[in-house]
């Protein structure tokens, strides 16, 4: 499938008809649409999701939610300020308030028909190489128009001109969603290649889920599973009919209870939504209010007060724990003042603790020598010898003995002072020496610092003190305060919808196992018995090739993942493997390096994580088998030289047979990365802009630079 046509018509900026047709005549597959920032090319973009999505394009794209949002009245307020300025500005001068209410209450006449060329604004896409089982088809051209008159959006199908039952009968979100391109799928086709890089950052379980609902839905897998629930769903209706009036009536009640559940989570989910709309709402308030302090000269809010409050207590509390801290880096401040005394007391000490060691030591040496003298005398004594050789081995003995005492030669220690004393002196002169400076230093700079801190908190709490007895100021901050409430309230309601929606949850899964237990013991009827069984075959089968589709699916994305990654990169081999885990219904893709270690995605850069996103699109997109146009806003975005020719030559030309690009001239695309793209480039389309409003103009490649 691709786009032969695009056609907008008073969309926003693109007023009257601005028609762009896609030549087909040549295999080259890129299509260039640059601009000038404000001219246009994300406008371009949001009118083909508005064409094919309307209120669902909110489920493509966080920024589409929040403009919806941020419209102010949802999505059709957002609806009613997509009209061209200038329509507008003509309708207030053509349309009367009376003219206006006769329209609405009676509709278009004759007479004034002719403001429907302001009133209106319409996107139209027509494709060809369409594929529609069952329905012969050479061409489908969706129109999707608002009347800001009428307050009406209108969509029309026509399959090779005409319309056909097809599209009435099933509506026209579901034809589109099953024909043209799921709204699920639809980020990996038009997508801003900056913003891609939040793929690269999924890391919540929401933002796991609908990327695992969006594989599903790329890769086949939802349809199978669709047809599987469809199945279980047919065997329960079997039940339903059973002649086992007390198991059928129990099943009932449970179908019904489960139905229930359903429509709580739905109400709650509603519920949820307004409640995001007010709490934006509220949001927007208070901002107005704080600026209207902050122009009258006080732009603290409540939050920031406390904050600043905060601070003087735990700066205060500092203040006093660093003034103990200076008051015994003080009391050793004698010793550091005292210098040379200091270093005269320690050698004393030195000399005195060595004299009063060698002292001891020669006492204990002379003790034992006179211990072991006396032995040795007494063992002589004991030997049957002639009393004149004992007395020989006396002297002898003793003779020895004295030539090994000695006496200490060292003085009178002057300082007599313990060991206990003298190791305390010690680590007293090894601080004061080595770190008591700098840790005086670092000290007294964190105190002083500290100090200042707690000075200019305590000036804003008083000044703010004393702006509040301003009667302006306090009007405002007491409306300020009441909204303030107000949001606190409206966050913790919509905490309390996210826990009873978990709580319901529980419940429904509860629910749904009694069912299916409950299920296999209902008895059927013969008639039903045997279809049952064929349901019961089918569905054992379709777990079956579930589990093998799911398996062939994530061996073959693993594969292209880490093969495009590895080609598009700088670093050879710089991914060794890639690991896609899928339970229940969330996806978690883990990369490798060589070393058997996981790469953590927010350790890339911005580059290499939009390379890994434009991976992960690329492997989905091949994988998936879809034909369909490729939209990328800012191609080249983040890409640095040799990231950026590769992407040009080996991206883009195989994503898919048509690619569409909205590049921003010299800054996303430079004059050598536009020649390395010609030889893909099929044609090339200039978004013009006059008197605030723009055009679309088809221009020869050779002269795109030198628009």
């Amino acid at each position: 499938m691709i786009i032969k046509s695009i056609e907008l018509n008073n969309y926003r900026l693109y007023k009257g008809v601005n028609k762009i047709s896609f030549s087909l005549e040549n295999d080259k597959n890129l299509f260039l649409i640059s601009g000038e920032n404000g001219f246009g090319k994300s406008t371009f973009l949001h009118s083909l999701l508005w064409c094919m999505y309307g209120r669902q394009m909110a489920d493509i794209e966080e920024s589409y939610r929040k403009e919806i949002q941020n419209a102010g009245g949802g999505y059709n307020q957002m609806q009613r300020n997509s009209l061209n300025e200038f329509c507008r500005q003509k309708l207030n001068v053509e349309v009367s308030q009376s003219m206006l209410k006769a329209l609405k209450k009676r509709g278009y006449t004759i007479e004034n028909e002719y403001l429907k060329q302001w009133s209106q604004y319409a996107v139209s896409l027509e494709f060809s190489e369409v594929f529609i089982p069952s329905i012969p088809c050479r061409s489908l051209k969706i129109t999707r128009s608002y009347d800001i008159m009428s307050d009406e959006e209108n969509v029309e199908i026509l399959i090779d001109g005409i319309k056909n039952e097809l599209t009435s009968e099933i509506g026209h979100e579901v034809f589109i969603n099953d024909f043209v391109l799921n709204k699920d799928i639809a980020r990996f086709f038009f997508f801003d290649s900056e913003k891609i890089v939040s793929l690269a950052e999924t890391n919540t379980i929401d933002e796991k889920r609908k990327l695992c609902s969006a594989y599903n839905e790329v890769l086949g897998v939802k349809k199978y599973e669709d047809l599987k629930r469809n199945l279980e769903n047919l065997r329960l209706r079997f039940r339903r009919k059973s002649d086992d009036i007390e198991s059928r009536n129990k099943l009932t009640s449970m179908l019904s209870k489960q139905k229930s559940l359903y429509e709580s989570i739905t109400e709650n989910e509603k519920e949820t939504v307004e409640l995001d709309d007010k709490l934006l709402s509220l949001r927007k308030d208070n901002e107005k209010l704080q600026m209207q302090l902050m122009r009258e000269g006080n732009g603290m809010t409540i939050e920031e007060l406390k904050r600043q409050e905060d601070v003087v207590t735990t700066t205060k509390k500092r203040d006093e724990e660093y003034k103990q801290r200076l008051k015994t880096f003080l009391e050793y401040a004698p010793f550091a003042i005292s210098g040379k005394l200091l270093q005269q007391a320690k050698n004393q000490l030195e000399h005195d603790s060595n004299a009063l060691q060698s002292q001891n030591d020669i006492q204990n040496q002379n003790i034992l020598l006179q211990n072991i003298s006396k032995e040795l005398l007494a063992a002589i004594e004991q030997l049957s010898i002639a009393e004149k050789n004992k007395k020989e081995l006396d002297n002898s003995v003793q003779k020895i003995v004295s030539k090994y005492q000695n006496q200490s030669t060292d003085g009178v220690p002057l300082l007599n002072v313990s060991k206990e004393t003298y190791d305390e002196f010690l680590s007293v002169y090894n601080n004061i020496t080595t770190t008591y400076k700098i840790e005086f230093e670092h000290l007294t700079d964190d105190y002083r610092k500290n100090k200042q801190i707690l000075n200019n908190a305590v000036r804003k709490v008083s000044n703010m003190q004393n702006n509040e007895n301003d009667s302006i100021i306090k009007n405002i901050r007491r409306s300020k305060n009441e909204i303030e409430k107000k949001i606190t309230d409206v966050e913790a309601q919509i905490r309390q919808q996210h826990e009873m929606r978990g709580g319901i949850n529980k419940e429904l899964a509860v629910v749904s196992r009694q069912i299916s237990e409950l299920s296999k013991k209902v008895s059927l009827d013969d008639s039903d018995s045997l279809k049952d069984k064929v349901a019961e075959k089918l569905i054992v089968e379709l777990n079956t090739f579930l589990v093998s589709l799911k398996n062939e699916k994530k061996f073959s994305l693993e594969r292209r993942i880490k093969g495009t990654m590895n080609k598009l990169m700088h670093k050879s081999n710089f991914i060794s493997k890639v690991e896609v885990s899928i339970f229940d219904d969330i996806i978690d893709i883990n990369l490798y390096a060589n070393d058997g270690n996981i790469i953590k995605k927010e350790s890339l850069s911005k580059g290499e994580q939009q390379l890994y996103a434009t991976s992960l699109l690329k492997a989905l997109v091949e994988e998936s088998g879809i034909q369909f146009p490729v939209f990328i806003d800012s191609p080249l975005q983040k890409f640095d030289k040799s990231h950026a020719n590769k992407i040009i030559t080996e991206f883009y030309p195989t994503i898919s047979k048509q690619v569409v690009l909205f590049p921003l001239l010299h800054k996303e695309l430079t004059k050598n990365e536009l020649e390395i793209m010609k030889p893909f480039v099929n044609s090339a389309f200039i978004l013009r802009n006059e008197n605030t409003c723009s055009f679309i103009q088809e221009v020869d490649i050779n002269d795109l630079m030198k628009e």
